[in-house]
């Protein structure tokens, strides 16, 4: 289980650019675009690669790994990739580009694992990836799930835009996010408990 490839993403839509090695901490990886912070690396897997005949890069991702497992692997577990901790929040959603190279059924929940980084440290290739023993809480993969999660979290108001990209999501959904709050509260309003329970 080891790490095969990595990729830096500059800017939205632009060629990954192949390296050897990255640096990161919680902020994310460095010399990279900025992302949502349960977004900040992107990690696939080889053989799901192979089996849909695509090549490292073509996921968008950021590591590529050697870990057939990897999509079965729960929210909220920390796994080790050089130095670095992560986090894996939630499987990365195909989007458009992607399935222009693949049929959605066969890459749904296999495009890849989102994750947040819980220290400083390095990635290269040829790194050990390896599965921990910590375990953080997990984070829903439904929309209206994270979204309920989140504001359970939350201490104050949130703007739309600032709430879609805070639990993850792409910032198309800060459009329909008061009508998926609304949603959100009708739905308990009827079932006659708290929205947030």
């Amino acid at each position: 289980m080891t790490v095969t490839n990595l990729f830096l993403k500059r800017k939205h839509g632009a060629a990954l650019q192949a390296v050897t090695t990255m640096a990161c901490d919680r902020r994310g990886i460095a010399d990279a675009l900025a992302c949502a912070p349960f977004r900040q690396a992107l990690i696939a897997s080889r053989s799901v690669m192979a089996e849909c005949g695509l090549q490292p890069g073509d996921l968008r991702e950021n590591i590529a790994v050697n870990f057939d497992q990897l999509y079965e692997l729960p929210s909220g577990i920390v796994v080790q990739i050089g130095q670095a901790l992560l986090r894996l929040t939630f499987h990365c959603e195909p989007c458009k580009n992607i399935l222009r190279l693949v049929e959605h059924d066969r890459i749904l929940h296999r495009r890849g694992v989102f994750g947040s980084f819980l220290n400083c440290g390095r990635i290269s290739i040829g790194d050990d990836f390896v599965v921990t023993e910590q375990r953080l809480e997990p984070i829903p993969y439904a929309v209206n799930e994270r979204i309920r999660w989140f504001l359970k979290k939350k201490q104050g108001p949130a703007a739309a835009i600032d709430l879609a990209h805070t639990i993850g999501l792409p910032a198309s959904y800060a459009r329909a996010m008061p009508r998926l709050l609304d949603k959100l509260m009708l739905g308990k309003r009827s079932a006659g408990t708290d929205v947030l329970d």
